[in-house]
């Protein structure tokens, strides 16, 4: 009987302990919901996180845009050799394929490739068709054309007939004839001209397209890797202020349930938790063992 009295007490400080913090800690998730009494609400419901879930949603928003996932975290990232390398070298692979290999790789069909070439080449042919209208035709020929003629007759038995006032009867004849074409018959001969050039540019790769400018393959390399660096120090600033890293973790959390935040919340904190509600036991043990003491 006196072991029993002896050992009573820290087992019934164990118990308080354990129990204390056991529903202490479930008091931070129950009640889920608030509960009222004759209309009073009771003191303590919600549980803490439950009431405070807008509060924490904002906080654990703000902890993770300004601690964790900040500019020079993200930039850090990007900027490490292993990282930057795939990064580089996938944007060099894309230089690679032909055009249309990369539009269709960009999840467009056939058909969409086919609007894509259509819209280009008609955008193209209305601006060379644009340019042609504003030429004069009559200077042209007048500047151009005369001077050609004379080139040719010159030594000849029929040039020495042929004089400038009869040449410049000419102009306008000449120059009305090739305004008129270029109205009637220039915008086909162009589409048709263009669309054979889009065609075939939609087969090359821009690599290929940039090497016939003596472009090189190492000119490429060094561009692509400087812009992504850019991109990495400039670009992530701007991405994490547009998106607002803070509000969408904010809103994702206060868009939980009750059950959802409190599996969140034990998916990381379980241990901590239990390890809590073990040191109450221990605690109240201890305390049981010194008021034997004293």
């Amino acid at each position: 009987m006196h072991i029993l009295r002896t050992i009573s007490g820290p087992l019934i400080g164990a118990l308080i302990g354990y129990f204390t913090n056991f529903i202490a800690v479930k008091m931070l998730f129950f009640p889920k919901y608030e509960v009222r009494i004759f209309g009073k609400r009771l003191p303590f419901t919600p549980g803490a996180i439950p009431k405070g879930r807008k509060r924490l949603a904002r906080k654990a928003g703000d902890v993770i845009a300004n601690r964790l996932i900040t500019k020079e975290a993200v930039v850090s990232r990007m900027t490490e050799p292993e990282f930057e390398e795939a990064m580089v070298g996938r944007i060099e692979s894309l230089f690679t394929q032909s055009i249309g290999e990369m539009v269709t790789n960009a999840g467009h069909s056939e058909e969409k490739s086919a609007q894509m070439k259509e819209k280009i080449t008609a955008s193209m042919t209305d601006s060379i068709v644009s340019s042609i209208e504003q030429i004069d035709f009559e200077q042209l020929v007048r500047d151009k054309g005369i001077a050609m003629i004379k080139q040719k007759l010159a030594g000849s038995l029929i040039g020495a007939f042929v004089t400038d006032n009869m040449l410049n009867s000419f102009v306008t004849p000449i120059a009305s004839a090739l305004r008129d074409y270029v109205e009637t018959d220039g915008r086909d001969l162009v589409r048709e001209q263009v669309a054979i050039k889009v065609d075939h540019l939609f087969g090359h790769s821009p690599e290929s397209l940039l090497q016939r400018v003596d472009v090189q393959h190492e000119q490429i390399q060094r561009v692509i890797r400087n812009k992504y660096r850019a991109i990495a120090e400039e670009g992530v600033d701007r991405i994490l202020k547009k998106i607002n890293v803070s509000d969408i973790v904010a809103e994702a959390i206060d868009a939980m349930s009750v059950d959802e935040l409190e599996e969140m919340v034990l998916s990381v904190m379980k241990k901590e938790f239990d390890m809590i509600v073990n040191l109450g036991a221990i605690i109240g043990f201890v305390l049981g063992l010194l008021n034997l003491v004293v």
